[in-house]
């Protein structure tokens, strides 16, 4: 028997790395090679070649300064994303890594003016409010951004499979590349099951989940998988677990929480792993990522978590999740569609100079000090040190105008 070992063919070599990083994307160009002859002894394989095919796809990994305390899970962990074109959203803004505990920040790029909008942006993933979904399920609201009909509209387009419409091509075009190819009912009725469940918990969570793993698997059939991959687990992340670990009724609570979420997990691997054959899906995850994805537990709190702490009423938005909180913010989050929460935009409440940091606010700027710390270290797992906190500022006619709330008494 020939000992003699076999060069792969371009197309091998590829599929061989592309596995590799996805279960280990921090691995770098030497790891990469050696991990491919660990799996591959029969294949000669140089660095240089590796090397190659990483710059190719894309793949190389750039150094990436994370977030998170090794021995502290509480602690959100998140990066800068690498793939992210921030400029294509808005050049009045840069990202910069703050600290391991704190993450990463959204800054000024350049002096902003009191009432400017400094962008405006669509989510990467959004799964509307349950009115609104509902609506949407019977056709009376756009199946993607959730915007009612209040007319007949010569412009909204169906699903070809199901009751589910859309405001223009262009909604009907992103929902079916991101999740609705393996959602939509008629295709896939696994998911009834699925839904049903959630919406009786009255839990969007998991319905965003099952969004963000959707995308995940159709990304793939677009040779898209590592830039999304990329832009999910760039979102700050922390297992649900660890949040929900932080109420006081959690020690009561446990038991019944898990046994919900085994079967949530159980209802979602029935619909998507693997996906029913009229969902035609072609090109199955690496089996790493399906493993990881529909086979551990773990992974899929995991995402709860970042749906949980990242969500701005129900989307994920890849420039506006850099934001970091104050409770007494220098911008406002608005909706230029008052029929919908779907595009947002970032508005200045002063001047703002450039470097400085854009907060929002998380919570209700009218609660009392107790209230607002006790609100964020269960929901975003931080103590609140604003100015306003450590002074104890009460809610000012100023900041009233300048957020334009109602008054109390209106």
């Amino acid at each position: 028997m020939s000992d003699e070992k076999i060069v792969p063919s371009e197309k091998e070599l590829v599929d061989a790395i592309q596995r590799i990083k996805i279960s280990n994307p921090e691995f770098g160009i030497k790891k990469v090679t050696s991990q491919v002859t660990q799996d591959q002894p029969t294949w000669s394989v140089s660095e240089k070649r590796v090397k190659k095919f990483l710059q190719a796809q894309g793949l190389i990994q750039h150094s990436v300064q994370k977030s998170g305390v090794e021995d502290d899970p509480s602690i959100p962990v998140s990066f800068i994303d690498p793939k992210l074109d921030l400029k294509s959203v808005s050049t009045n803004v840069v990202a910069k890594m703050i600290d391991k505990v704190v993450g990463k920040g959204l800054f000024a790029a350049r002096d902003i003016a009191a009432n400017e909008i400094i962008f405006q942006e669509t989510p990467f993933m959004y799964f509307p409010p349950w009115e609104g979904f509902n609506m949407a399920r019977v056709g009376d609201a756009c199946g993607l951004c959730a915007k009612p009909f209040v007319r007949q509209s010569s412009l909204a387009v169906r699903c070809s499979h199901c009751d589910m419409r859309y405001c223009t091509r262009q909604c009907k075009s992103i929902a079916w590349e991101s999740f609705h190819q393996l959602e939509c009912t008629r295709l896939n009725p696994a998911m009834i099951d699925f839904m049903n469940l959630c919406e009786n918990e009255n839990w969007i969570a998991p319905m965003a989940v099952s969004r963000m793993y959707a995308h995940l698997i159709l990304a793939h059939q677009h040779g898209k998988l590592e830039t999304v991959l990329s832009h999910y687990d760039a979102f700050a992340t922390v297992n649900q677990a660890e949040r929900q670990a932080k109420e006081t009724e959690w020690i009561f609570m446990e038991h019944v929480t898990r046994e919900l979420w085994e079967k949530t997990y159980k209802l979602l691997k029935k619909a998507y792993y693997p996906p029913p054959k009229k969902c035609k899906i072609s090109n199955p995850l690496p089996e790493p990522l399906a493993k990881k994805l529909f086979e551990d537990m773990e992974t899929f709190l995991d995402y709860l978590g970042k749906f949980n702490i990242n969500n701005q009423n129900g989307g994920m938005y890849l420039v506006q999740s850099h934001m970091n909180h104050s409770c007494l913010p220098n911008v406002a989050i608005e909706y230029p569609n008052k029929m919908s929460q779907y595009k947002l935009s970032v508005r200045a409440l002063r001047p703002i100079k450039a470097g400085d940091q854009l907060c929002e606010t998380y919570v209700n700027p009218r609660w009392d000090k107790e209230t607002r710390i006790n609100y964020l270290d269960k929901s975003y797992m931080f103590k609140c040190n604003c100015e306003r906190c450590e002074k104890d500022i009460p809610l000012t006619d100023e900041l009233r105008r300048e957020m334009r709330l109602r008054s109390e008494n209106d």
